[in-house]
């Protein structure tokens, strides 16, 4: 068995979605070389700010629809799970049509999850990392969705086309399916299925969280 990391690194400086969306944030609190409240002990420590949406994280149908389930009540079957993997290299605001996912031949299985690897992971903390982002066509969503996936995940930080929305991210939202964004190492997956492992800190009433994403290929 493989474990393949798949988690973008929270850092100072990092790419961020701006908006209503704070920066990250790592300020150290405390050293080895400083007295603190423990007199027996000196410690490193910091305190760390960002948002439900920075670095790889996941995000629930809260984000826009009151009365859903947000984090913490979501079960871990639905975060750890079989999902099927499809690679459709693109470049900037690339898009990603119904005939490219039918190209790749990866079948998708209903109640299960997808990964679109696009390679955009490349740009990571590059200029217009968001904005630039690759994008699925809303007829290309649409023939996702109709598989009946329960998770959607890339390494595009936004599944619709950032200068002209069409509501992709609702329409995700709208039935339930989870998302995660954006991812990094896909090209080290080899398999057309691996089972996903994406798990969010345990924060009570949030809509998305940051979270760790492992693939586990055999």
């Amino acid at each position: 068995m493989e474990y393949i990391d798949l988690t973008g690194t929270i850092e100072n400086g990092m790419w961020e979605y701006g908006g209503p969306y704070p920066k990250v944030e790592i300020t150290q609190v405390s050293s080895l070389e400083e007295e603190t409240a423990y007199a027996e002990y000196k410690v490193n420590a910091h305190r760390i700010t960002f948002s439900s949406s920075s670095a790889t994280y996941v995000q629930t149908s809260a984000e826009m629809f009151k009365g859903k389930p947000t984090i913490e009540q979501i079960p871990l079957n639905r975060l750890i799970l079989m999902v099927s993997v499809m690679k459709i290299p693109r470049g900037p605001r690339g898009i990603i049509t119904v005939e490219d996912l039918k190209k790749t031949s990866v079948e998708i299985k209903r109640g299960e999850g997808l990964i679109v690897a696009t390679g955009w992971e490349k740009f990571w903390n590059k200029e217009n990392f968001v904005k630039d982002s690759p994008h699925f066509t809303p007829e290309s969503m649409a023939w996702v969705l109709e598989k009946g996936i329960t998770l959607l995940a890339g390494d595009m930080t936004i599944y619709d086309d950032y200068y002209q929305p069409t509501g992709l991210l609702k329409d995700l939202f709208a039935r339930d399916v989870l998302v995660v964004a954006p991812l990094v190492n896909l090209d080290r997956i080899r398999k057309p299925r691996v089972r996903l492992m994406a798990l969010p800190l345990k924060v009570k009433g949030v809509s998305g969280c940051p979270c760790r994403v492992v693939a586990l290929q055999e």
